[in-house]
């Protein structure tokens, strides 16, 4: 029971943590110090709760960060966003119906969705193989994918969102793209 105080700091930093990203990420600016404040109290409420309750407690921690963030989201989706006093008008019905920013929401999903999710899993392959080589069972090879693909995938698509144009998004999906493939190919070699 003495671990209760130190798990329930952690859901505290945790929560913190995902109020301070919020924050840092609603204004005009993105601020450095805020995001990493943020990113710092969301590791420290996890490393804390891990150390009160092990894997459960890094699981409650996650899981307050989580209700955390879908609050805050749902409240961020119902606000009314500022809009100018008066809104520009189309010079002509051509301009009106010509497509917006649709196509770069629709490829930056594809980009951040399920591209980064497949460069997760062969980069989790990749280190699975690796790991192979060293004195690792296969069933705990096995694991280490299931473990590693939630933990990529959302770095990468956080990185990604981060960039400000295409050219390096595109480049954080074939660097690792090409780098996990190298054990793959030599995997696949083999005899």
């Amino acid at each position: 029971m003495g671990g209760d105080g130190a798990l329930w700091l952690g859901c505290v930093l945790a929560a913190a943590g995902v109020a301070g990203l919020r924050l840092s990420w609603g204004r005009k600016g993105k601020s450095p110090v805020l995001s990493a404040l943020g990113w710092t109290a969301l590791a420290a409420g996890c490393v804390g709760a891990g150390m009160a309750s092990g894997a459960w407690g890094v699981a409650i921690a996650a899981l307050v960060a989580t209700a955390v963030a879908c609050l805050l989201l749902t409240h961020a989706a119902f606000e009314r966003p500022r809009m100018p006093r008066r809104a520009a008008e189309p010079e002509s019905a051509a301009a009106a119906s010509a497509p917006g920013d649709w196509h770069r929401g629709v490829i930056t999903f594809a980009l951040t969705g399920p591209l980064a999710l497949a460069v997760a899993v062969v980069l989790a392959l990749g280190i699975r193989a690796a790991a192979l080589d060293w004195p690792v069972a296969e069933a705990d090879a096995n694991v280490m994918v299931l473990a590693l693909v939630p933990l990529f995938w959302p770095l990468l698509a956080f990185a990604m969102l981060m960039a400000e144009s295409r050219r390096p998004q595109i480049a954080m999906l074939v660097v690792p793209l090409i780098a996990a493939s190298l054990p793959l190919l030599a995997m696949g070699s083999r005899p």
